[in-house]
């Protein structure tokens, strides 16, 4: 349910009345999917430093639980309330029994606890960091499987870069990594279509699963693949 909420989360701006921002805050969306393994997963640091990390974020994430509720006085906005700030609490007595410190109060309304010096980094603070020269390759490829599909680019490119040593920055040519790695479009094409096909085919099996209508998914998938089938120069068999 998490990923169908997801994928309506980042759907709404595209059908929204006005969406002039829709990429830019989808891309927004990716870059904190970057950041946050990113951030988590650094070779550099150990294992203490990664557990406060990781429940640092989930502390804060229990905060944006109880915002959620908002000010509600009603039994079931108490209980919604309630349950995030025990979460809280277990987790303050264990960092404590373990030696980290304890910065906050589960009592504020706004800002979450957190362990040790600082809170988590915001997104625009750790968005230079993974992808600063000399840093470690692992945010650069998390940046880049998530703008991919943000900027219309199938997961096939991502894997054109990883082939390469040195691989080519982006410019205005649109073309640029075809003609730079030397692969034509109907090479491109081979293997640039399996990706949205098979999120289409997840897609199609995940609101199966939850009743939910395939139509629209149906045409997309047909469209996908009669494009392919146009760029790879095959022949246009009815598509199923």
């Amino acid at each position: 349910m998490a990923v169908m909420d997801h994928l309506d989360s980042l759907g709404l701006p595209f059908t929204s009345p006005s969406g002039l921002t829709a990429s830019h805050t989808v891309a927004r969306s990716a870059l904190d999917i970057a950041t946050k393994p990113w951030f988590q997963t650094e070779p550099d640091i150990g294992t203490r430093e990664r557990v406060r990390r990781h429940m640092n974020y989930r502390l804060q994430s229990l905060k944006e639980q109880e915002l959620t509720v908002g000010d509600d006085s009603t039994p079931a906005a108490e209980g919604a309330r309630r349950h995030p700030r025990e979460r809280t609490a277990k987790i303050l007595h264990a960092a404590r029994h373990h030696g980290f410190s304890v910065k906050g109060k589960i009592a504020d309304k706004v800002r979450p606890c957190y362990l040790g010096p600082c809170p988590v980094p915001s997104t625009t603070e750790l968005a230079g960091d993974i992808i600063a020269p000399g840093r470690s390759a692992l945010g650069v490829l998390l940046w880049r499987a998530t703008s991919a599909v943000v900027h219309g680019q199938t997961h096939g490119l991502t894997m054109f870069y990883a082939e390469v040593s040195g691989a080519p920055e982006t410019g205005p040519d649109d073309h640029f990594v075809y003609r730079q790695m030397q692969f034509s479009p109907q090479e491109a094409a081979f293997r640039c279509a399996g990706a949205p096909l098979a999120t289409l085919s997840m897609l199609r099996r995940l609101y199966g699963h939850f009743g939910r209508p395939t139509a629209g998914l149906e045409s997309v998938g047909q469209d996908v693949a009669r494009t392919w089938l146009h760029i790879a120069g095959l022949p246009h068999a009815p598509v199923a």
